[in-house]
């Protein structure tokens, strides 16, 4: 944790999911704080609650109980509309897989997100295609989804992802479906954004190398956060 301003700040949160017949306790009062600009990458076995985690700090996904706060606000206990703000415009969101939609072009996809916030067009038109040279890929720009490679799409994707300005950005296993050059080209790329825009980071990632581009790892284990440069226990 650096000396920044805290911009994250979750406390004993909690997340079970009930079944018909049990109920599974993936998050366990995990405690995590993260300054303002800061990347993190958080790792650790598959099903520990990375995306879990990733989707709550989002918006996407309600904990079973503990506070959440993000830029001073506690999120779940804003109204509906305001939550939906904070999801639409403070949040930014990269996948593992691009979710495009395959109909448009490239920068249709970038610009939906700005024309659905009833921007004006022209404005929306004129900073996706900046956004689009800013990642590498405005030559591509009328190509529809099918004619792009995974990593152009990817890069679509996190210029989507960032057209309405945010200020957190939350990656999901953002390489996990590319081979590792292209995926190296988006670690590079994510880093970058990071500085340029301002953004504070979340990535939640399978991949070492991207782990240790980014400024600090915290790893999921029995649904607390540990630090790395702390004990914590095996993920064997």
């Amino acid at each position: 944790m650096t000396d920044e301003p805290r911009y994250i700040h979750i406390k004993q949160l909690k997340k079970t999911y009930f079944g018909p017949q049990d109920q599974v306790e993936v998050l366990k009062d995990l405690d995590l704080e993260v300054a303002q600009g800061e990347t993190v990458a958080i790792v650790g076995a598959s099903g520990v609650g990375k995306s879990t985690l990733l989707h709550i700090v989002g918006a996407l996904d309600r904990p079973t109980s503990g506070r959440v706060m993000v830029g001073g606000r506690e999120i779940f206990q804003m109204d509906e509309a305001s939550l939906a703000s904070f999801r639409n415009r403070q949040v930014g969101f990269v996948f593992q897989f691009h979710h495009l939609l395959p109909e448009f072009s490239a920068l249709e996809n970038v610009m939906m997100p700005a024309l659905i916030a009833r921007q004006d067009r022209a404005q929306a038109q004129k900073q996706a295609m900046e956004l689009l040279d800013e990642v590498g890929v405005a030559h591509r720009s009328s190509h529809r989804v099918a004619q792009l490679s995974g990593g152009e799409a990817q890069r679509v994707a996190v210029a989507r992802a960032l057209v309405l300005g945010p200020s957190l950005l939350l990656a999901d296993e953002p390489t996990g479906n590319l081979d590792e050059r292209t995926g190296e080209l988006v670690h590079q790329l994510l880093v970058k954004l990071n500085k340029s825009h301002g953004l504070t980071t979340l990535v939640a990632t399978h991949n070492q190398r991207l782990a240790e581009a980014l400024g600090r790892r915290v790893r999921l284990a029995d649904g607390k956060a540990f630090s790395l440069d702390q004990a914590g226990p095996s993920e064997e």
